[in-house]
């Protein structure tokens, strides 16, 4: 576990330039167990969706584009690409016995949790969280892009 939290950690940092105060908070958004905390990651996941929402809607909205934008950036496949693009396949904690590549739904809840861990850990800036999501690729291009 030390070992994936170190690397996640170092992800986010050199990614975004977020770092994070309280490991524990990343800890439990790259968790999949259940182990350490009941439901393991999926409190920060459901935290993430109305944060990611807001922040692709703040963006999308002055861009007049189509409303597709928006559905295509929170989308399942979109959050679990960006997670194999970026590194953080490689960090999700998954059960002893998994084998295997990690799912792309457990991958969009672990994208969802981390991005509800740097709202949280950032005590709500969401600044921080829209820096990380762009350095993710998780944002609506603007006008013209």
């Amino acid at each position: 576990m030390p070992n994936k939290l170190g690397h996640a950690k170092s992800l986010i940092q050199d990614l975004a330039g977020y770092r994070f105060k309280d490991e524990n908070i990343l800890l439990d958004a790259l968790d999949t167990t259940g182990l350490r905390v009941q439901q393991s990651n999926q409190r920060l996941a459901l935290l993430r969706d109305a944060i990611l929402k807001f922040i692709i809607l703040d963006d999308w909205y002055p861009t007049g584009a189509g409303n597709d934008h928006v559905s295509r950036v929170g989308s399942n496949a979109n959050l679990a690409a960006a997670a194999r693009l970026h590194g953080i396949d490689a960090c999700v904690l998954t059960n002893p016995g998994h084998r295997g590549p990690v799912s792309q739904a457990t991958l969009s809840t672990t994208v969802e949790a981390i991005i509800g861990a740097v709202y949280l850990d950032s005590e709500k800036d969401l600044d921080a969280v829209h820096t990380f999501m762009k350095a993710l690729g998780l944002t609506v291009p603007g006008p013209g892009l």
